[in-house]
């Protein structure tokens, strides 16, 4: 169509539109400097002790860029209870694990940890819940690196070669979000099991673990039994447990989030709920 009143026809230009573009490649350019400056910056970390030259840089990466979808390493610290190893073999999308004793990470520590994406420092199933100071502070270095770590229960509240030594903080330094500084009859209570009938219920609303899980067991007159600990919490409370018969209430699960890493405390056997287990798995991958 011809303008009206006879005119000449508009420049070619004025009719052009440029193809659409995809919101990253609009972006890419501005993305380039940011994504260089935060591998600058996480190797610098390194280079000036901010975090350790164990990190995970894998899983720090993914966590930074949106995670990856193939299952996790797992490195299982100790003896879990077979509930729980039956959950985590029926999580193969999820999660692949190898077992290894407190003894057999004594030597390399670091480096042995720096290989899996998350640690599960499990002893429960075990009557020695020590853990060497190296180890200890190799855990320490991998959380605050960028890794994911779950302690069950009870387990590495006692540091080898030092019976003064009880609770997490001396070996773990802040990672653990359980604190053992009470104290009932002369022992710490970290020392102390106590058996609890009852369910575990959501506290925090809004946190990925319990995401459709109110209670558990879901069946309002169904029970679990559970052996469990009177610990202080050091984090954020993200359920807890009620005991039907004395009316009691315990934590049940805490994490202790810090700037890279994560770690998550399980105040009973996490194979007793394998819904919030499997969670668990797929928040921290």
């Amino acid at each position: 169509m011809y303008p009206e009143g006879g005119g000449d026809a508009a420049p070619a230009a004025d009719y052009y539109s440029e193809p659409s573009r995809g919101f990253l490649s609009k972006n890419l350019e501005g993305f380039i400097p940011l994504i260089l400056i935060l591998i600058i910056a996480f190797f610098l970390a390194i280079k000036f002790g901010v975090i350790g030259s164990g990190t995970p840089v894998i899983g720090v990466v993914a966590d930074i860029f949106g995670g990856n979808g193939g299952p996790a390493s797992m490195l299982i610290i100790g003896n879990s209870s077979q509930e729980t190893i039956n959950v985590l073999n029926g999580s193969t999308d999820l999660v692949q694990f190898r077992v290894k004793s407190a003894e057999d990470l004594e030597r390399n520590p670091k480096e042995q940890l720096a290989q899996y994406d998350i640690i599960l420092l499990d002893q429960s199933m075990e009557s020695d819940k020590t853990v060497s100071r190296a180890l200890g502070a190799a855990i320490e270095n991998y959380v605050k690196s960028g890794g994911k770590l779950i302690v069950v229960k009870n387990s590495g509240i006692y540091r080898k070669g030092a019976p003064d030594v009880i609770g997490w903080e001396a070996t773990f330094g802040d990672v653990v979000p359980v604190e053992c500084d009470r104290v009932v009859a002369g022992k710490p209570t970290c020392t102390q099991s106590i058996v609890v009938k009852g369910k575990i219920y959501r506290e925090d609303e809004d946190h990925a673990i319990m995401r459709g899980i109110e209670m558990a067991p879901a069946d309002p007159n169904l029970d679990v039994i559970l052996e469990t600990f009177d610990v202080t919490r050091a984090g954020k409370e993200i359920a807890y447990m009620q005991d039907t018969v004395t009316k009691r209430y315990y934590t049940a699960i805490v994490e202790k989030s810090l700037i890279v890493g994560k770690s998550i405390y399980f105040n009973y056997n996490p194979g007793k709920t394998p819904g919030i287990l499997q969670e668990t798995l797929e928040y921290l991958r």
